[in-house]
């Protein structure tokens, strides 16, 4: 539920210095706030090798992630929060989410990186290796567009609902 001012999808409701948490037309209610669980604040790293591409935060792109601690799961770190592409198939890119621990695939819906949303029911694979928990979304359609950008430096923000 969503709504619009011309083109702007609007995303936060207040009547003075109250929070408005939905909106009715009538019976019909057309918009709810949405309550994050994490949100963290990724400062793009980049890795290049031959036709690879990776950006993001992560052992392999760098970058770094504040605050680092993952809201969902305890406290555990995030290892990466990334993407990865071989730049000349034109399959999209793999997106990549570590986190230190051994976590079940549950505890949130959705992970927005810049406004992109990857859901968690769409993942190509949850694995627990190495005391690392790994979801990736690698299966078609992979995004064309990379939301974290290809800008090292930048911040982009990734929230998890």
């Amino acid at each position: 539920m969503s709504i619009f001012i011309g083109g702007t999808e609007i995303t936060d409701i207040q009547i003075g210095s109250t929070a408005i948490n939905s909106v009715y037309v009538g019976a019909n209610k057309v918009w709810d706030r949405v309550v994050s669980l994490d949100t963290q604040t990724v400062t793009v790293g980049e890795y290049s090798s031959g036709n690879i591409r990776g950006y993001g935060f992560g052992p392999t792109s760098g970058g770094s992630i504040s605050d680092g601690t993952s809201n969902m799961y305890s406290g555990a770190s995030y290892v990466q929060i990334d993407t990865l592409a071989d730049i000349s198939n034109g399959q999209g890119w793999i997106v990549q989410l570590g986190i230190n621990g051994t976590h079940p695939n549950s505890g949130w819906t959705t992970m927005t990186i810049n406004g992109v949303a990857f859901d968690r029911a769409d993942i190509s694979f949850h694995s627990q290796t190495s005391g690392i928990t790994n979801w990736v979304w690698a299966d078609a359609p992979r995004p064309q567009t990379n939301p974290f950008g290809t800008t090292a430096g930048v911040t982009k923000q990734v929230v998890f609902t």
